[in-house]
């Protein structure tokens, strides 16, 4: 980094730190001109490393970062110009200060991360490849980067309505309920956020859904430059065993992930278009936006008090629980039912086709203790709640009690709508709802929790513990490495899940089965809540966005780790011995 671009970076800094400090008409635009030339300064680091790639091809990946902190850098100089101008709330309301030391807090610290890519640029575009080949650590950095650029982008005036909802907590907050497909939220969406606001939620939720793994795997199977190696491990995380695999199930999952969500939008338009409660909202819009947050398991909604309106009726409720099911039983498991019912169709038309095969175990697992769960959930929610939540639902009798019933049930475990009013739960209904919650979808799905094949594996290991023979499933024994996988991340997500809880006890001053929940939801990216999410500290708000991207990354991260390790297995055992346990 050039001499005068540091004395440029140190003098915006100050000026910063002069209008955080003092926050005048004055300093106003004084701050405008310092940002301007900071810009300026990172514009031509820029324009410097496009030279310097022809000849150091390492730093192409800390030149895209280099990129995107100046167009970061340039939204926030035009916001904080806005600012200036009154166009955004104003320079002299307490709102409008407010959103002024925001944007310049925000654009020093982009300005010293900008200033420090350049300082060592080989080393840092090394770190970049060396994470770009290990997927546990990709995974961590693409959700990590996805939820700081979407902030960003949430704390622009573009994206809320007024100023005074301008704080990067809220809007850091936000975001990472939207990748980490959870739907906590501290703000209203539809009266908080623009149409612009409202699609970069969605984007992130489309994101996080899918998963960027899949997009990067994607990119990568199809990319001439990188390594075998690169390919084959991102080919084992999806559990394809050739590169032409990976390509088959990466452009598999985004097509079918694409139909589901139109067929689900089409739905839901053709259900909502002339409703009355929409007011002004579009109903492609209102369409679009709740298939995608359903399908993907997020749980935002446009819809003021979530789908509260809608409790108990059964076309938009049918709608958004088949594409949540669907988003919960994870892709292969669709993939397989789709190609099972497409044999048995071709042998029902043509007797002499061969019978399709027997469905896998995984299959088995995922259909028989998802039923069961939602099964269980309803009739829980349904005998907990009879008297209580569910008595509005009962004004139009037993049909739309048991179909609240069963909405909830659904949602418990995956999604975050809520189609009655949480806070008046009972404290047994809320020990079901972190129980269900804490288990949550399956492999490979847009949901969360330890998934039920872990939950599946446990009991599994417990009843054969108990009745002194091998683990088995569906008339198979179960192997090793799979009872430590589910061991591994049962006892890291319940670790993890009460250090949340104990740190919300420190932090805010709520009930204790209120916190409880609140942090198993954002762990299980599942998003339901008591309604104390927006009343949170902001202490609160950083611990329970950890628990969201904890959640989302963290048994991902531990299947890859324990696959990765298992590839490297020494080839000795050591001797065993017994331990006392129990």
């Amino acid at each position: 980094m050039s001499i005068g671009s540091v004395l440029v970076l140190l003098v915006a800094l100050g000026v910063v730190a002069l209008d955080v400090a003092v926050a005048s008409s004055w300093t106003g635009l004084v701050i405008v001109f310092g940002m301007a030339g900071v810009t300026l300064a990172v514009a031509e680091e820029v324009r410097q490393m496009i030279f310097a790639r022809r000849k150091a091809a390492g730093i192409a990946g800390v030149l895209w970062f280099e990129v995107s902190l100046l167009l970061a850098l340039l939204g926030f100089l035009l916001a904080r110009t806005l600012a200036l101008t009154g166009q955004f709330g104003g320079t002299l309301e307490a709102s409008g200060v407010a959103a002024l030391k925001t944007y310049d807090l925000v654009f020093a610290t982009l300005a010293a991360v900008a200033g420090g890519l350049v300082i060592a640029p080989e080393r840092t575009g090394h770190v970049l490849l060396n994470m770009s080949q290990r997927p546990a650590m990709m995974l961590i950095g693409s959700f990590a980067a996805m939820i700081l650029v979407g902030s960003l982008l949430l704390t622009l005036p573009v994206s809320l309505t007024e100023a005074a909802h301008t704080s990067y907590v809220d809007s850091l907050f936000t975001m990472a309920s939207a990748v980490c497909v959870t739907g906590l939220t501290v703000n209203d969406v539809p009266t908080v956020y623009t149409p612009f606001g409202q699609g970069v939620i969605l984007a992130g939720i489309q994101l996080g859904g899918v998963g960027i793994m899949t997009v990067a795997a994607l990119a990568l199977a199809f990319s001439n430059n990188s390594s075998l190696q690169s390919q084959l491990q991102y080919a084992a995380m999806l559990d394809a065993r050739t590169v032409a695999d990976l390509r088959k199930i990466v452009v598999g999952i985004l097509a079918g992930t694409f139909i589901v969500e139109a067929i689900g939008a089409l739905l839901l338009w053709f259900l909502l278009v002339g409703d009355p409660r929409l007011d002004e909202h579009s109903a492609l819009w209102m369409a679009v936006f709740h298939s995608i947050s359903a399908f993907c398991n997020a749980g935002f909604s446009l819809f003021p008090g979530s789908i509260t309106q809608f409790a108990g009726e059964f076309g938009v409720q049918t709608v958004i629980m088949g594409l949540i099911i669907l988003g919960g039983l994870g892709f292969p498991v669709m993939v397989e039912l789709v190609r099972h019912g497409w044999r048995r169709l071709v042998r029902l038309v043509k007797p002499s086709a061969p019978a399709p095969a027997r469905l896998s175990l995984t299959t088995r697992v995922v259909l028989s203790m998802s039923l069961a769960l939602i099964v269980a959930g309803t009739v829980a929610i349904y005998a907990l709640e009879f008297s209580n939540a569910l008595v509005p639902a009962s004004e139009q009798g037993f049909g739309r009690r048991f179909m609240a019933a069963l909405f909830a049930s659904v949602n418990t475990r995956t999604a975050g709508f809520n189609s009655y009013d949480m806070a008046v739960l009972r404290d047994a209904t809320i020990l079901v709802t972190c129980a269900l919650m804490f288990i949550g979808g399956s492999p490979a799905s847009t949901a969360g929790g330890i998934k039920t094949t872990t939950f599946a594996t446990v009991v599994a290991a417990l009843r054969a513990e108990l009745r002194g023979r091998e683990p088995e499933l569906g008339g198979r024994a179960i192997a090793p490495e799979v009872l430590r996988k589910a061991t591994a991340v049962l006892v890291m997500m319940s670790g993890i899940a009460l250090c949340i809880i104990l740190l919300l006890t420190l932090t805010e001053d709520q009930p204790f089965l209120k916190l409880s929940l609140e942090a198993i939801s954002a762990l299980a990216t599942v998003g339901l809540s008591t309604g104390i999410t927006g009343s949170l500290t902001v202490a609160g708000k950083l611990i329970i966005s950890g628990a969201m991207f904890l959640g989302r990354v963290g048994p991902f991260t531990i299947a890859l780790a324990v696959g990765e390790s298992a590839a490297t297995s020494p080839r000795y055992r050591l001797a065993r011995e017994d331990l006392p346990v129990g």
